[in-house]
């Protein structure tokens, strides 16, 4: 499950690499090439960090100044299910897979969901501004 813009954005990125290339990549290969973005840019704690804002947005109720209640990174603060996770299907092979599963949890990442989340979402490319309707 990935947020619905980093779906959005996932295609797009495809579209991208087919116009200039002719070739468009499969969903395991792009998830390959963000994961060794991050890799090579060492964004790990920088991509755990951001998991954590967006899965614990903190206000004024929140402050605990004493550390009292301590961090629970797996919680969510809205009720519900994920209201904007979209699944994105890919094939990795056993070696990926098994490679993800070790990042996420050597650098204290909840699920591979959230993990490949924060990973593509560094790696694509924008999508293009919207041109305001006439």
């Amino acid at each position: 499950m990935v947020e619905d813009q980093v779906r959005q954005r996932f295609g797009h990125y495809q579209d991208i690499v087919k116009a200039q290339t002719g070739r468009e990549p499969t969903n395991a290969v792009v998830v390959r090439r963000a994961f060794l973005h991050a890799r090579k840019n060492d964004l790990w704690a920088e991509l755990l960090e951001r998991v954590r804002h967006r899965q614990q947005p903190v206000s004024e109720e929140d402050d605990d100044p004493d550390g009292l209640f301590g961090d629970v990174p797996a919680r969510r603060v809205e009720r519900g299910a994920i209201k904007n996770g979209r699944q994105l299907p890919f094939r990795p092979s056993l070696q990926e897979l098994e490679i993800y599963d070790a990042h996420r949890e050597a650098y204290g990442f909840a699920n591979r969901s959230d993990f490949l989340d924060a990973v593509l979402d560094a790696f694509l490319p924008p999508l293009p501004a919207r041109r305001p309707g006439r």
